[in-house]
């Protein structure tokens, strides 16, 4: 029989609030780097404390899971019957009080209980890709997947090997580096 006295929702409240403040700290991360959709590199000392916050607010989060451990522990060594080690939320399990509809549970929850990429991030991921391949002169991996094709003067294709992309990559990389050099 289900017991909602025995759930520590003190605590279950505050962890719901910090990963509230990560999530909200992490999208405002998010709108910071995308400057409105503009094509220019927003300042590094407001990105550097937008991820400091998050680093912050991440580590607090893990400090509160760290201290639930230590403070089951405690109660634990106190009692008399021998119970289970660990952190008090290892043995709770949730489950939502009203049924969710298919499209629900097929676009947020079960990625999120599978661990894999949501239809968005892949979309996103997919179009970042297919931005960086237009500005590179070998196409990057869009290419080289047959996605497009490159066409050379004398009407045949030009192959676009691996080597190239991962060159042009570096290149790439290395002048982010140096630009990054020059601002700090």
């Amino acid at each position: 029989m289900f017991n909602p006295s025995n759930l520590p929702v003190p605590q279950l409240e505050s962890l719901k609030f910090k990963a509230n403040q990560i999530i909200e700290s992490i999208q405002a991360l998010q709108r910071t780097i995308d400057v409105g959709g503009q094509n220019v590199m927003p300042a590094w000392p407001d990105i550097l404390s937008k991820y400091n916050i998050i680093l912050s607010q991440t580590h607090s989060f893990s400090t509160s899971l760290i201290a639930s451990q230590t403070v089951s522990q405690a109660a634990h060594q106190s009692s008399i019957a021998p119970r289970p080690t660990g952190s008090m939320f290892e043995r709770i399990a949730l489950h939502p009080s009203v049924a969710l509809p298919d499209a629900t549970l097929d676009n947020e929850i079960i990625p999120l209980l599978r661990n894999q990429q949501t239809t968005d991030v892949l979309s996103m991921e997919n179009e970042t890709a297919r931005r960086l391949a237009e500005c590179m002169h070998t196409g990057g991996a869009v290419r080289m997947a047959g996605v497009q094709s490159n066409q050379v003067a004398g009407g045949g294709a030009a192959r676009t090997r691996h080597e190239d992309v991962l060159a042009e990559c570096a290149q790439i990389r290395g002048e982010h580096d140096r630009r990054v050099d020059r601002a700090v």
